[in-house]
């Protein structure tokens, strides 16, 4: 029973994020999202992103700045347009943390698309 709900949970999870992934991988592509933020977050921790289609095993080896913007734009595809740039920035930041934690030293995992752990993820977190 345990394996079946964890499949489900999976599934649903892949569905949502294959939606995000089959759209323009541009980061965040949300304007109205950015709009409504000051033009003072000078960082753009949201630009850059290019994980979308990789393997855990290039995720290790990214850097932290990519994993971050990719992961924010797999949140604004999961959050209300008018969501708060820093709302989606924290939701970002913890799914990246939960991909980390999930793959570290987990040989196994290598093969596994960002996609999938990232929609396992996004299920696990409540987004």
């Amino acid at each position: 029973m345990k394996k079946i709900t964890w499949i489900i949970l999976l599934i649903l999870a892949l569905i949502l994020l294959d939606k995000s992934c089959n759209n323009d991988n541009s980061s965040l592509g949300n304007d109205k999202i950015i709009q409504t933020e000051s033009r003072k977050t000078a960082a753009k921790w949201y630009v850059g992103g290019t994980l979308h289609k990789s393997t855990i095993f290039e995720w290790k080896k990214s850097s932290e700045k990519n994993k971050l913007a990719t992961c924010g734009d797999f949140i604004a595809k999961t959050v209300d347009k008018n969501t708060s740039l820093e709302i989606i920035k924290e939701k970002a930041e913890n799914l990246k943390i939960c991909i980390d934690e999930a793959t570290r030293e987990q040989k196994i995992t290598d093969n596994e698309k960002v996609s999938k752990m990232a929609a396992t993820c996004v299920v696990i977190l409540g987004y």
